[in-house]
């Protein structure tokens, strides 16, 4: 299986707590011996700030305790479209930028598979199950 992940930052957990829970997901599907493909932004804030404050050995730990996790940049959705050919799954976390969200939105319509990785809404009270408490996206 090809899955191809949109993360803020994959190596900096700067203010971005949820790349702990990304990484260890990306890993899994890794060892079971799925194409992992993770995207970033070229300039994402978290990684800048996290070099900004500890250096480049700030990313030591990451590098270490994930050595085959490695993430690609890209400037535009343009420049995604060859990467997502032959994917069984594309995730996109919702701090991307909103016109990458829509440009990926209109490649889905042609065919694939688009997820948001954290649900905006809960669903409407009718359509939960009896006592099921109310989703809400959560930060990790």
């Amino acid at each position: 299986m090809k899955l191809v992940y949109f993360t803020h930052s994959l190596a900096s957990c700067w203010n971005h707590g949820n790349a702990h829970f990304l990484r260890g997901v990306l890993q899994e599907f890794q060892d079971r011996g799925d194409e992992v493909v993770a995207l970033e932004p070229a300039e994402p804030w978290s990684l800048q700030n996290l070099l900004q404050d500890h250096g480049a050995s700030g990313l030591d730990a990451f590098h270490a305790a994930y050595p085959a996790l490695r993430s690609r940049r890209f400037t535009d959705a343009a420049a995604v479209e060859p990467v997502l050919e032959g994917a069984d799954l594309v995730i996109v976390h919702e701090w991307n930028d909103p016109a990458l969200i829509a440009a990926l939105g209109r490649l889905r319509r042609r065919g694939g598979a688009l997820h948001p990785a954290v649900p905006r809404h809960p669903p409407p009270r009718r359509q939960r199950p009896r006592g099921h408490p109310r989703l809400r996206p959560r930060w990790l």
